[in-house]
């Protein structure tokens, strides 16, 4: 056999002889154990459990076999083995722990730059390197690219943190080439570098940059002077040289700058040309023309001239091309520039968060806007937007505002009708809303305006032109239109309102005050007793009473057809047509068949089918004089003249037989047709001359004469 067997055989008996070692020394103790047991039993009686564990824990062990007693203890001291290693690991490792740890690296990236370990390494717009730099101050929060200056307090939209700090902008690489880098043992130095990184200098130092474009930067040099330089070509150039005391800039299309010279600031374009005279107080914003300036914690509205465009001063002013939003205590105005305003009455907001503002939290978060409200303009609608709880949008219509700059005395807004007692539409003597609003397109109000005289008058005195636009009267009593689109003859309402007290007296069809303003602009007039005849909505006529203080009903609306005849009023009802007294209302005759054409003492003129018949009134009843019909009739005392159907001029007595009293019994034609009215006319009659009106405006004398009925000159 080979020695590793006998060794083995070895090893087998050295642990058969410590087994029997073993189990002898256990029986041993097991008596020992029983005798004790025995005298515990009988000292002690509540300990029987114990002892029965111990004796299964015996017959448990004297049942295993050798081999399996020899496994059990070679696991336990392995058990025991595996046990003292833990506990050694775990000591070593709680003084690892214990141990400084090893410095880590420094890394912090930004949009476009990353800070490694104290240095600086640029990045472009695709997140590659294209240049580093060496920090003298080794510390991420003591060398980065600098933040563009945030100390403009310009009207813009604002972007800060929940603790009201301004959210920071980091400025730009430009071309590739030039940086602003903040390296300084301090951080409250706020010195900046302007870092080649091609060529890995400084080229300058700052105190602050401020970005007007990609290319170009407003910078303010060690001297606290300001200027404008621009990056073109790897070059750098000056637009504005550093001899100001401020310059700030709003985006625009004219590059124009907001600067400031020994406590005046002024506009000035890209060459250096100041574009403003000197203004007093602090620029917030302005456009082509118009500059928004706070004063004293109040906006004020200056053109480039420095002359005030609003007389009074705002909480608030947002500027737009041709128009501003003015603010007082929440209560929004919209004027355009020469002060005619656009709206008429306030548009109140729910706060006055005027000038939108960002909130966001440490991560850059949006969590808030603040904003009062919002402009939206389309074509010449403005939409604006109140922000609260329930946004609410209101509308204005810019074209409202043209036509009402153009209308004397009055505004018109969004449905209502403004009335002024000046042409500054400064003292407002009451508005009217209406049941019809205006559908402004071009530049008239369509539906809704003030109302003109209709006039009535079909008869034998001067018709005139232009009649014009109703006034005003005693500057309470006005007259409107009302209508709607389509409106047609009957459909047509006209409002008697009373301005003072805000209320309608009547509605009707037609007016005539009998003003003839000739003049579509409002008008103001004083009455104490005007008779004013009307067409209801029903179609009857009849006459009103405006005084200084009320409106009253005179003559009852009962008639077909109305009209002022001088002092009277020809009226028709079922009967036929009346001549009424002004005074009374009653009629002073019968009733004639056929339409009055005018009078003279108690004669009338009448007129069927075209032709003129005369009518001679005793005790209020009218009769022909004759059967005799003419083109035209004009009345005289002692007789009247007839014009022939040829044209034909004649003169004839108030009896059944007319004979013409025209000596020679001529008939004396006419040049011209015209019979009534102004202007030349086809013949006038004084006493017993005649006169024939000629084309050229003038009269000829005619050798005739007027005879009596008796055959002597009249």
């Amino acid at each position: 056999m080979s020695n590793e067997n006998n060794e083995a055989l070895d090893s087998t008996k050295e642990l058969d002889t410590l087994s029997d070692l073993n189990r002898k020394n256990l029986e041993n103790n097991d008596e020992a154990n029983n005798t004790s047991e025995n005298n515990l039993q009988n000292d002690i009686v509540t300990k029987p459990k114990k002892t029965k564990l111990k004796e299964r824990i015996k017959k448990w062990w004297s049942s295993r076999t050798k081999k399996q007693r020899i496994v059990i203890i070679i696991s336990l001291i392995l058990l025991f083995i595996l046990l003292i290693g833990g506990i050694v690991f775990l000591v070593k490792s709680s003084s690892k722990n214990d141990e400084e740890p090893k410095k880590a690296d420094v890394i912090v990236e930004e949009e476009n730059y990353r800070y490694e370990n104290g240095k600086l390494i640029f990045l472009n717009k695709q997140k590659e390197e294209i240049g580093s730099y060496n920090c003298e101050n080794q510390n991420e929060d003591l060398c980065y690219i600098a933040y563009y200056s945030s100390e403009d307090e310009f009207d813009i939209e604002k972007n800060i943190y929940e603790d009201d700090s301004p959210i920071l902008k980091r400025s730009s690489i430009i071309e590739d080439t030039y940086v602003f880098i903040v390296d300084n043992p301090l951080k409250e130095d706020n010195s900046i570098k302007l870092y080649n990184i091609k060529e890995e200098t400084i080229k300058e130092t700052y105190n602050l940059v401020k970005k007007v474009n990609n290319s170009r930067v407003i910078l303010k040099d060690k001297n606290n002077k300001y200027g404008v330089i621009e990056f073109t070509n790897n070059e750098i150039k000056d637009i504005l040289k550093f001899t100001y005391d401020y310059l700030g800039y709003i985006e625009n299309v004219k590059n124009t700058f907001v600067s400031k010279i020994n406590e005046n600031s002024y506009l000035v374009d890209e060459n250096g040309t100041n574009l403003t005279k000197a203004i007093n107080g602090k620029i917030k914003n302005f456009n082509e023309v118009y500059i928004k300036v706070l004063n004293n914690d109040k906006y004020e509205v200056y053109n480039y001239s420095n002359q005030k465009t609003f007389k009074e001063s705002y909480d608030y002013v947002e500027l737009f091309s041709d128009y501003a939003i003015l603010i007082n205590d929440t209560n929004m105005n919209l004027k355009f520039y020469d002060e005619n305003k656009l709206n008429e009455e306030g548009i109140i907001l729910n706060n006055k968060n005027y000038l939108k503002t960002n909130i966001y939290d440490e991560n850059n978060k949006l969590i808030e806007t603040k904003e009062a409200f919002s402009v939206e303009e389309n074509n010449d609608i403005i939409t604006i937007t109140l922000i609260g709880n329930d946004n609410k949008d209101i509308v204005i219509n810019k074209k409202e505002g043209i036509i009402s700059k153009s209308l004397k005395n009055i505004n018109y807004f969004d449905g209502k009708l403004y009335i002024y007692s000046d042409t500054e539409k400064k003292s407002l003597l009451g508005t009217y809303t209406c049941t019809n609003k205006n559908n402004v397109t071009g530049n008239s109000l369509n539906n809704c305006m003030l109302a003109s005289d209709k006039v009535f008058e079909d008869n034998d005195l001067e018709i005139p032109g232009n009649v014009g636009v109703i006034p005003v009267f005693n500057e309470r009593f006005i007259f409107i239109y009302d209508n709607p689109d389509l409106v047609n003859d009957t459909s047509k309402t006209i409002v008697l309102y009373d301005l003072k007290k805000n209320s309608s007296l009547g509605k009707y069809n037609e007016i005539n005050t009998y003003s003839y303003t000739g003049t579509n602009d409002i008008t103001f007039s004083t009455v104490t007793d005007l008779q004013v005849v009307a067409k209801s909505q029903s179609g009857k006529f009849g006459v009103i009473k405006i005084n200084l203080t009320e409106v009253t009903g005179h003559i009852g609306f009962n008639y077909n057809e109305m009209e002022k005849l001088g002092e009277f009023y020809i009226a028709k009802d079922a009967s036929g047509y009346l001549l009424l007294d002004k005074g009374s209302g009653s009629s002073l005759i019968k009733a004639v068949p056929y339409k009055i054409r005018n009078f003279k003492d108690n004669y009338l003129k009448v007129k069927k089918d075209d032709l003129y018949y005369v009518y001679s009134c005793s005790d209020k009843t009218c009769k022909e004089v004759n059967e005799t019909g003419y083109k035209y009739v004009e009345l005289y005392s002692k007789y009247y003249a007839g014009v022939t159907k040829d044209n034909k001029l004649g003169v004839y007595p108030y009896t059944n037989n007319p004979k013409n009293l025209i000596s020679g019994d001529t008939l004396i034609p006419l040049n011209l047709t015209k019979y009534y009215g102004s202007g030349t006319l086809a013949f006038k009659i004084t006493g017993n001359i005649i006169e024939i009106g000629e084309e050229n405006g003038s009269y000829k004398k005619r050798e005739e004469t007027i005879l009596s009925s008796s055959g002597n000159e009249e």
